[in-house]
């Protein structure tokens, strides 16, 4: 098969989740066994096609690989994001264009797909569903009330046509009805009109073709809520999965009482004393904080924090309102200067990145003075 030249941008950096799958296909094959309800063991039968390093429309897939004739799609979401689908239509494309030469879709014999699933493990702090299903026809404009033809887009049934007796899901006309006197005695206008009632029911036939094969483009999201108390038959199934998501509340644990760098530090110290991914914390240390940083979403500590503190008041039975109005006030505050600091650290991370100093970007997650210098030197 040929290489195919796709143009992205080079500018990404992996988050935990990859970096945790992205060179062990004991654990990917441990996800799909978790995912699928298989129980293969040889590692060897995965072959991942995961767009490794690169962005496509400003989008980077977490993890793709083929086993047998299937081929799985994996991302990992702290927010909620309705869009999946349509992400997941773009990288499907990209990867269906890497593993299809492109002469063979003029050829005549079909061209053999590997059967495409997607899956979505979702950690953010927002109540989810423990499992949802995302359809790419929820995305569309188009409802009842504006098309007709839309009116059963989510209850499409395959077509069959019980008033002729052409193949079911063919597009024969329906036949138009003709009296004996008409048959009878035919004139030029009698043969406009039969003419004009067979393209009638042709338009007929069409239009409900259309409105009971809707939606023509579907594409399902399975999204998983692996947080504590969801999913846990499966994540027993996972233990790779089952382990990072300790990690991830640990840090959740420290955040209010602790600045973001040095909550990730604690959880992951405390991670390797405790044996969970022990091997892959040891491994990976600074590279796991450094990422943990700049990936952690500052909107969803606030609302962590904000919750916990009305948990805490409620609990001591303290007054809600001018007591909670000051707690908030020193959320705020404490927030307002982790805030700015993650932004500074971000555009730092960018700027090295953009520069070709990627080995640095390790590096200041574990060096201070480091970071300051390099704070000054780019004057963030």
């Amino acid at each position: 098969m040929s290489e195919k030249q796709i143009l992205v941008n080079q500018k990404h950096k992996d988050n935990v989740f990859r970096i945790l799958y992205r060179d062990d296909k004991k654990r990917q094959m441990e996800l799909y066994n978790a995912v699928s309800g298989k129980n293969y063991t040889d590692a060897e039968e995965l072959q991942v096609v995961t767009l490794k390093h690169a962005i496509y429309m400003g989008m980077k897939n977490d993890l793709a690989f083929i086993v047998f004739d299937e081929l799985h799609l994996y991302e990992h979401q702290s927010t909620v994001n309705p869009n999946m689908p349509l992400r997941f239509l773009h990288y499907i494309s990209k990867e269906y264009e890497g593993l299809v030469e492109s002469r063979k879709l003029y050829g005549s014999k079909p061209v053999k797909l590997q059967a495409p699933y997607f899956t979505v493990f979702y950690n953010g702090t927002k109540k989810y569903p423990e499992r949802i299903i995302l359809k790419l026809s929820d995305l569309y404009k188009l409802s009842e009330e504006e098309h007709p033809l839309c009116s059963n887009r989510n209850n499409a049934v395959p077509f069959e046509d019980k008033g002729s007796t052409a193949e079911a899901g063919s597009m024969a006309a329906v036949p138009a009805k003709i009296n004996d006197e008409e048959k009878s005695e035919p004139s030029l206008r009698d043969g406009m009109d039969l003419r004009f009632h067979e393209n009638a029911a042709d338009s007929e036939e069409v239009s409900r073709i259309l409105e009971m094969e809707s939606p023509f483009l579907e594409l399902k999201v399975l999204v998983l809520n692996i947080n504590s108390g969801n999913n846990t038959k499966f994540l027993e199934q996972c233990p790779t999965l089952r382990e990072y998501m300790k990690y991830v509340e640990r840090v959740r644990k420290y955040l209010p009482d602790m600045e973001l760098e040095a909550a990730v530090k604690r959880a992951v110290d405390e991670c390797i004393r405790e044996g969970i991914l022990e091997d892959f914390f040891r491994k990976n240390k600074a590279e796991v904080i450094a990422m943990s940083i700049f990936e952690y979403d500052e909107k969803e500590v606030i609302d962590y924090i904000r919750e916990e503190e009305r948990a805490i008041g409620r609990e001591e039975g303290k007054e809600e309102g001018r007591e909670e109005g000051k707690k908030e006030g020193k959320v705020e505050g404490r927030m307002e200067g982790k805030k700015e600091e993650a932004q500074k650290y971000g555009r730092l991370i960018l700027r090295l990145t953009e520069e070709g100093k990627s080995s640095l970007v390790v590096k200041i997650a574990t060096d201070d003075a480091l970071r300051e210098r390099l704070y000054e030197e780019y004057q963030l």
